[in-house]
């Protein structure tokens, strides 16, 4: 675990932050993934998202489906029934030092999520269910959203202050990352009967990478999150934890450190086939425009570059182009 308080409470001296920092570097720079207290989300907050993303998952699929995602990734917002999305095919070339996905891309994940973005996003516009529907929806994953943000922001901090970067790649690196191409998403795996886990493609949700910057990761106490473990190959569990907040790093930081913080790849499997799981990831992407490359000084420590420059628009449609995600 690593405590980002320092950076979050707004009181962290130069010292407290240097120290967080690089524990976070320590430990990030493994696998790509870490448990954070200290996040600055209440927990108040937290049960009040997942008691929401339960009331929308409980709602009939007809009412669900007044607000559904169209077919294809643009734009990636509204209702996505169960079984529609595989996360496994994800995964691009950035896991290159990993050859364990064997039958993961075969995976359909028993899933239904709902996607919702910034509204100033004119091109990966929000699709809302009719306030009729589900009254306050709309006001409370808008206010979860931002507030969701604000955390991600502090976190974005502690990356860059680990990785000492020059003042000019600070403020290039925050400059990409405006908050309005971030998605929430609220998940919901319904139990999977004993009979379909003989099936060895059952899961909930295949390995893969994402391609944001970062993801924040809260789940319920049903667990079934695992991260790889590079020195391994073996998936560890990420243990639901009161208070914590998991974090991975995405293909987009990876290559803004030149690979020295390593894309996650992570994965969800059947912990409990009789519960129903919920779990709500938030995604950090830069923003689609932006050019996203290994900055100089990095570079400069490592001695060669790793990855050319891309911007994320670039980056998602070579991804969707080449493996495609939605059935």
């Amino acid at each position: 675990m690593v405590d980002l308080s320092p950076f979050t409470s707004g009181t962290g001296d130069f010292e407290s932050r240097k120290k967080a920092a690089q524990d976070l570097a320590e430990k990030g720079h493994v696998n790509g993934c870490v448990g954070i207290t200290g996040h600055g989300i209440s927990p108040e907050l937290v049960a009040e998202a997942f008691a929401v993303a339960k009331k929308l998952f409980d709602l009939p699929l007809e009412e669900k489906m007044k607000a559904p995602h169209p077919d294809g990734p643009t734009p990636h917002r509204g209702y996505s029934g169960t079984g529609r999305e595989r996360a496994a095919a994800k995964t691009g070339g950035e896991m290159d030092r990993w050859d364990g996905l064997e039958g993961e891309e075969k995976i359909t994940d028993y899933k239904e999520s709902y996607e919702i973005g910034s509204d100033e996003n004119k091109v990966q516009y929000n699709i809302w269910l009719p306030e009729e529907v589900f009254p306050g929806f709309r006001e409370f994953t808008t206010k979860f959203y931002w507030e969701l943000n604000k955390t991600a922001m502090f976190i974005l901090d502690a990356l860059i202050f680990s990785m000492e970067f020059t003042e000019n790649e600070v403020e290039s690196i925050k400059a990409l990352h405006s908050g309005h191409d971030n998605q929430l998403r609220l998940l919901h795996y319904p139990s999977i009967e004993s009979s379909r886990l003989k099936d060895q493609y059952a899961s909930r949700l295949g390995a893969h990478t994402d391609w944001s910057a970062f993801t924040l990761l809260f789940q319920d106490t049903h667990g079934g999150l695992q991260f790889l473990d590079r020195a391994s190959g073996e998936f560890i569990d990420a243990v639901p934890t009161e208070g914590v907040l998991y974090m991975n790093i995405g293909d987009m930081f990876q290559r803004i450190s030149n690979g020295y913080y390593p894309s996650a790849l992570h994965r969800v499997v059947v912990k409990d086939a009789g519960a129903a799981r919920y779990s709500i990831p938030y995604f950090v992407p830069p923003d689609s425009h932006g050019l996203i490359e290994p900055q100089p000084s990095r570079v400069a420590k490592d001695g060669r570059r790793n990855y050319e420059p891309v911007t994320f628009e670039e980056y998602s449609e070579q991804m969707f182009r080449t493996i495609g995600v939605f059935d």
